[in-house]
């Protein structure tokens, strides 16, 4: 897990046996920095400044050894950008490895997983080279055939030669004929005066001074007939009782 290639500094985390054999075989051609696999239980602050260590060494006793989420952050922070994290921990068949989430959660790219030696499994991760909350504008390029096709989908024709269309043509005979009116029956309709023809007796209260009755009114529901139960909240016949379909009803003006 350790190759000492293009390596000038590095964070080591790995239980108390193991700090001594790490530091004796890098010697002093590495700047290192020790930690106790133990601190990784709680929040802890590594001593070395931002974007320090080209590389993150991590040896833990199992794969359920439990870690503050705290750690992954403080190891994002020490790392140099395109800097690799390396986490080793002993293989385990009846558990499964969440250390590559763990790492593409705290930010880490190019994760990946091998075997090691075959006792101990290594899960290995990139710090990305830009700036977290970094933003690119995305420049989208047309070809010079669609930028074509979208210009003729807008382009008005301002040619005299064109036809146009008499818009008196889109109608037919029967459009331009008037609706008949419908026939008015003085009694219903509310008319000002009574027909020519009343035959109902409006013209007889008209000449008598009596005011005619107000016309009927209209159900916008259809179920005014059937009774309360059936009736809108602002139905003219609220509280009257149920009657035939095309009954007159007279309604208290009280």
């Amino acid at each position: 897990g350790l190759s000492l290639s293009m390596l000038a500094t590095l964070v080591a985390c790995a239980p108390p046996a193991a700090l001594g054999r790490i530091s004796a075989m890098l010697g002093t051609s590495v700047e290192l920095v020790l930690v106790p696999s133990q601190a990784l239980t709680q929040p802890f602050t590594i001593q070395a400044s931002n974007e320090w260590a080209d590389r993150i060494y991590v040896e833990l006793p199992d794969l359920n050894f439990a870690t503050h989420t705290h750690v992954m952050g403080e190891f994002f922070r020490v790392l140099k950008k395109g800097g690799s994290i390396c986490i080793r921990h002993r293989k385990a068949e009846d558990s499964k490895n969440a250390w590559p989430s763990n790492l593409i959660f705290a930010g880490f790219v190019d994760t990946a997983e091998s075997d090691g030696d075959g006792v101990m499994v290594e899960t290995s991760g990139i710090k990305p080279p830009w700036d977290v909350g970094s933003a690119v504008p995305l420049s989208i390029k047309r070809s010079k055939q669609e930028n074509k096709e979208t210009k003729k989908v807008w382009k008005v024709s301002t040619d005299e030669d064109d036809e146009i269309m008499d818009e008196d043509s889109l109608l037919s005979e029967k459009d331009l004929k008037a609706a008949p009116k419908p026939a008015s029956d003085c009694e219903l309709s509310g008319g000002r005066k009574a027909c020519k023809n009343c035959t109902c007796g409006r013209a007889e209260m008209e000449e008598n001074g009596e005011k005619p009755a107000t016309a009927a009114p209209t159900s916008a529901c259809g179920n005014c007939y059937l009774g309360d139960a059936f009736r809108c909240a602002s139905c003219p016949y609220k509280g009257l009782p149920p009657f035939k379909p095309g009954e007159r009803v007279t309604i208290s003006a009280d």
